[in-house]
């Protein structure tokens, strides 16, 4: 619930000193503007611009609404407090002086009925950080309401008017009163034919804080938003909805006085941030800018040489609609850190070319390293933006890599709705939509960014769904719907999920295009780049960093949708609302597809190929390929989660019951286990998010424990706490920790859960809702000597640098490789030598048909082949890279005793 203004309560905290809004004489001089020397800033916008982006000084909110044309800022879609923070001046506690000005009109004559148009001062968040306030920052607003009168704070019945239909000059004056200060509003038509002017008095605090232009189709809050603590998810301003009249452009915005703070290391653009790879001697680095509204221009990226010089290595256009420029740098030197900036020039006002540049470190390959730190990472809505603790503590890790496995947005970032649709006049203000939400994540990581590699994978949220199915790219079907009667079995609104039910992408295959240019283009190239349906493209790959092969997986964009494939269980975003359904032995449709063949093939192929020293592996998805989810008894959907009560740290949740969620990996489960099975080839654990909840967990297959490992990052943020307190106890559970142990999930799959991070009212700094959520990190840090990986997931609260700093109970868990696969295998075959020949590459076949069963890089000149089955095998030992090869043919596998176990 949103906290609202009392008015009774402005009125008291202005006390004796509110004189209340008072017409004054318009007899007397003008006021006119403050002399030159205090103007510390002014707008300006060159006649011939026409974009949505005002420039690096302003954020716009929100960026769809805006556009600068003629010289002139317009909010020429209006709604309720639209707005454009002024980034880089801010107003201080300090006494002194201050004056602001604007020219502003209308855009057309529609009649007005509510809102308002002005300033807004004193802006500030309970985040204490300017890009907080710039986004969700609430002040004082003054200027002109719909009716033409002028207003401070709080709206008069008798205060002196304008007309609005005029060209109007707008200024405002703050002099030091008794403890407050006597604040004057003008506004003037540009004739000087026709002005009014209004004053009070108002405490000092309230002008303290950021500046913006508001054009407000909504009413005016009546004083200075009083900053409660954030509580319940209220951090987005009210009245943000679409619609009304207030159609406004400004122009000559300025700011002075002695109260007036500089920031201009504050600015954000043109050049937003960077996000780059590096992998088997080939660059790719994505800059990302705001929409310029320039066609055909490009950027240019440099690096320093030995010397300190700057050399250019690359150019690139920058894309009509991802508004990114893409470098490509083949045999790039990964052998030191190198230096890099990227240019970008673009006229000011005057005409005159300015450029821009973006500075940051391409690491050099930790290939030398005995340890590769890897960041994964997952889940970022703006609740606590602009995260930094998260990116403090993150940081304090060094990860040489980090892995953003998908929800880099979410629907409400930054507030004022979402454009969720497929019509062609809305395509691009949905892009523009989006753009702005990316935007937040970027103004959050790109100090982690800038210099570390980072891989960034698409998930439901960032294509504005609840749920994907991807359905191999078709389109949504809109008529889909249901049935009365399937809609009476359903406790919220079931249209709402009508439409992506069906199957498919729902927003434009333009749109989809390119979110997923602005989040992977920075990828190494896609192992097979045809597209799908719709001309969708497609991104997975592999990348090679460390000596450490990743698999990088799509897996929505294949996957079938389950109300599709299984119409008995009446399936509402991803849960069977048929009571009789038994997801464990109805679910697993022959005809379903998870990975889709194209991947299926790719991970066969990548599972053998150990070139360039590849010494580890992991497989990289979006979401877990297990369900690790109970509710409340009674309850068999998520749709209460964020509404479910969180216990007390330690407290066992009793009564609860396994559901199926057909949007996890564990469904379908014959796709979930071939996945398994051949990411089993390569020894590679599985690393993923999506579901809110961290774990780790050993896949089984046929068997406990017989698949790899998975490590499901919890997330970053989030308001969907989701929970496992399964209700019996399963063998090999760990002391002390009842949710462990050899499971079935609710859909049959094997899964050996290790470690498990429940919401909890955990103590601590910042906001209660993220540390009860559960939200952080996981780090994960591979010895290249052991070949052993130490998971620990971090709550992203712990300052990990403080002696007693601990990751979430469970962790840290160490991995062997071997046991991706080998847990528990029962034969082995005869010890191979390479004569000398120290860490080859080792792939054990069947005889019998020729299947590799794995293929992995041993240490040292000798190995003993373990495999889970008896019969007759085929060893090859050999160098990827150079000539060393020697093979032993027909190994029968034998029995392996008591103590070789």
């Amino acid at each position: 619930m949103r906290n609202r203004i009392d008015r009774r309560a402005f009125l008291k905290t202005a006390g004796s000193t509110a004189l209340g809004a008072t017409a004054l004489s318009l007899t007397r001089p003008m006021l006119g503007e403050a002399p030159q020397a205090r103007i510390s800033f002014r707008s300006a916008w060159a006649h011939e611009v026409n974009r949505p982006w005002p420039g690096p000084e302003y954020w716009p909110n929100p960026l769809q609404d805006w556009r600068i044309r003629e010289g002139r800022m317009e909010c020429f879609s209006p709604g309720g407090d639209r707005n454009v923070a002024l980034l880089t001046r801010d107003v201080a506690e300090r006494p002194g002086d201050l004056t602001l000005g604007v020219r502003l009109g209308r855009l057309d004559s529609a009649p007005l009925e509510n809102g308002f148009v002005g300033f807004r001062i004193g802006a500030k968040s309970p985040m204490n950080d300017y890009r907080a306030t710039a986004i969700y920052g609430r002040g004082m607003h003054v200027g002109i309401n719909a009716d033409g009168r002028l207003f401070i704070g709080t709206l008069e019945a008798g205060a002196p008017k304008v007309d609005l239909g005029r060209e109007l000059h707008l200024e405002l004056h703050a002099q030091p009163s008794g403890t407050g200060y006597l604040v004057t509003l003008r506004a003037t038509s540009m004739d000087r034919s026709h002005a009014a002017e209004t004053a009070r008095e108002v405490p000092a605090q309230w002008l303290t804080g950021g500046v913006a232009l508001v054009c407000s189709s909504q009413a005016s809050d009546s004083a200075a938003a009083e900053l409660a603590p954030i509580k319940d998810f209220n951090f987005y301003p009210p009245h943000q909805q679409s619609g009304g009249a207030m159609r406004f452009w400004f122009a000559d915005w300025t700011i002075g006085g002695s109260k007036v703070d500089h920031h201009e290391e504050r600015a954000y653009g043109p050049i937003l941030f960077t996000l780059y790879t590096v992998s088997r001697g080939t660059l790719k680095l994505s800059a990302q800018f705001p929409p310029l509204g320039i066609s055909g221009s490009s950027a240019t990226l440099q690096e320093k040489d030995s010397s300190g010089a700057w050399k250019t290595i690359a150019t690139a256009g920058l894309d009509p609609d991802a508004w990114n420029a893409t470098f490509r740098v083949a045999s790039w030197d990964a052998t030191q850190d190198r230096p890099y900036r990227v240019l970008y020039s673009m006229p000011d006002a005057t005409g005159t070319p300015q450029q821009y540049e973006y500075t940051g470190t391409i690491r050099k390959d930790p290939v030398q390293k005995q340890e590769v730190v890897i960041g994964l990472l997952t889940c970022i809505w703006d609740f606590g933006f602009p995260h930094n603790d998260f990116t403090t503590h993150l940081a304090y890790h060094k990860p040489e890599i980090l892995f953003w496995t998908g929800d880099q947005i979410y629907e409400p970032v930054g507030g004022f709705g979402v454009i969720e649709s497929r019509a062609p006049d809305l395509i691009q203000p949905a892009m523009y939509d989006f753009l702005r939400k990316w935007f937040i994540f970027g103004w959050a990581v790109r100090g982690l960014t800038a210099d570390i590699p980072s891989v960034c994978m698409t998930d439901d949220h960032d294509m504005y769904h609840g749920n994907i199915w991807g359905c191999g790219g078709r389109p949504t079907n809109p008529a889909a719907g249901y049935s009365a009667a399937a809609q009476s079995t359903v406790n919220y609104k079931a249209s709402g999920y009508a439409v992506q039910d069906s199957g498919g992408y729902k927003m434009a295959p333009r749109w989809v295009n390119m979110v997923q240019r602005v989040q992977t283009s920075h990828l190494p190239d896609p192992f097979d780049p045809t597209p799908v349906l719709q001309n969708i493209s497609v991104y997975y790959t592999d990348l090679q960093w460390g000596g450490i092969s990743f698999a990088i997986l799509e897996d929505r964009k294949w996957k079938s949708a389950p109300r599709e494939q299984l119409p008995g269980a009446n399936i509402v975003n991803g849960f069977a609302l048929n009571p009789a359904w038994n997801p464990a032995t109805q679910s697993n449709a022959p005809d379903a597809e998870l990975l889709g063949q194209r991947q299926l093939d790719f991970l066969e192929s990548w599972a053998a190929n150990w070139s360039g020293g590849t010494w580890m592996k992991f497989a990289v998805s979006q979401t877990i390929f297990g369900c690790l989810h109970t509710e409340p008894t009674g309850i068999n959907t998520d749709d209460r989660d964020p509404e479910e009560a969180i216990p007390p740290v330690g407290v066992y949740l009793e009564n609860d019951h396994l559901v199926a969620d057909h949007d996890s990996g564990a469904w379908p489960q014959h796709g979930r286990d071939t996945a398994i099975l051949l990411w089993r080839k390569a020894f590679a654990p599985h690393l993923s998010g999506d579901q809110h909840l961290g774990s780790t967990v050993h896949y089984g297959v046929k068997a406990f424990r017989d698949g790899v490992y998975s490590v499901c990052t919890p997330a970053i943020s989030n308001i969907w706490p989701r929970r496992w307190f399964p209700p019996s106890p399963a063998p090999n559970a760990l002391p002390g920790a009842r949710n462990t142990g050899d499971h079935l999930d609710a859909f049959g799959n094997r899964m050996t859960v290790l470690a498990a991070a429940n919401p909890a009212r955990y103590p601590g700094p910042g906001l209660d809702g993220l540390r009860y959520r559960v939200t952080g990190y996981t780090i994960l840090t591979c010895n290249r000597s052991t070949r052993k990986t130490t998971v620990a997931e971090w709550p992203r609260w712990v300052d990990p640098s403080s002696p007693d700093a601990k990751p979430y109970d469970g962790w840290p868990i160490t991995i062997d490789q071997l046991e991706n696969g080998l847990w528990g295998a029962e034969w082995q075959l005869e010890t191979i030598h390479t004569d000398g020949f120290s860490d080859p590459v080792v792939q054990v076949q069947s005889e019998a048909d020729g299947e590799i069963i794995y293929t992995l890089r041993i240490r040292g000149e000798s190995f003993t082949p373990l495999v889970r089955e008896s019969g007759s095998y085929r060893v090859l030992a050999f160098d990827p890279d150079g000539y060393y090869r020697k093979e032993w043919r027909s190994i029968a596998a034998r029995k392996r005793t008591r103590t070789e176990s």
